[in-house]
C-alpha cells in the first residue's frame, strides 16, 4: 500500500476509535455495562481493522470495505472473539498474530461461499 494511502487510511480509523472510546468512556461509571461496552466497542473495531487488513492482501481498499460491510455480522461476532483473547492477560500479547491468523482465514472462507466476491476474484 502506498504511504499517502496508508496515512489517510490510518488516520480515518484512528477518528473511528476515538469514537468508539468516546461511547465507552461514558458507559465506564455504569457497572455491568462497561464490560458489555468494552467487548461491544473493541470487538467491532478490533474485527474490522483486522479483517480489512487481511482483505485488503486479497482485494483493492473499496472491494474490501464492500466486503466487509456485506458480511459485517460474521466479522463483528470474530471481533468479539479477538475482544475475549485481548482479555486474558499475558495471552494478550499473542493477540495480532491470532487476530490476523483469524481473520485471513474468515475472509478466505467467506470468498469461498460468496458467490460475487468468489476467490476467482481475488488477486494474488
Amino acid at each position: 500500500m502506498p504511504l499517502g494511502e496508508a496515512i489517510v487510511q490510518s488516520l480515518q480509523f484512528f477518528g473511528v476509535v476515538i469514537l468508539g472510546n468516546v461511547v465507552a468512556l461514558f458507559m465506564l461509571f455504569v457497572p455491568g455495562v462497561n464490560l458489555i461496552a468494552f467487548f461491544l466497542v473493541n470487538g467491532y473495531l478490533l474485527g474490522r481493522e483486522f479483517f480489512e487488513f487481511a482483505a485488503t492482501r486479497f482485494r483493492p481498499r473499496q472491494e474490501a470495505q464492500d466486503f466487509r460491510r456485506k458480511h459485517s455480522g460474521t466479522v463483528f461476532t470474530a471481533g468479539l472473539v479477538i475482544a475475549a483473547f485481548l482479555a486474558v492477560p499475558i495471552l494478550n500479547l499473542l493477540t495480532p498474530l491470532f487476530a490476523a491468523g483469524l481473520m485471513v482465514h474468515l475472509h478466505k472462507a467467506l470468498s469461498a461461499k460468496d458467490p460475487l466476491f468468489s476467490a476467482d476474484n481475488l488477486r494474488r
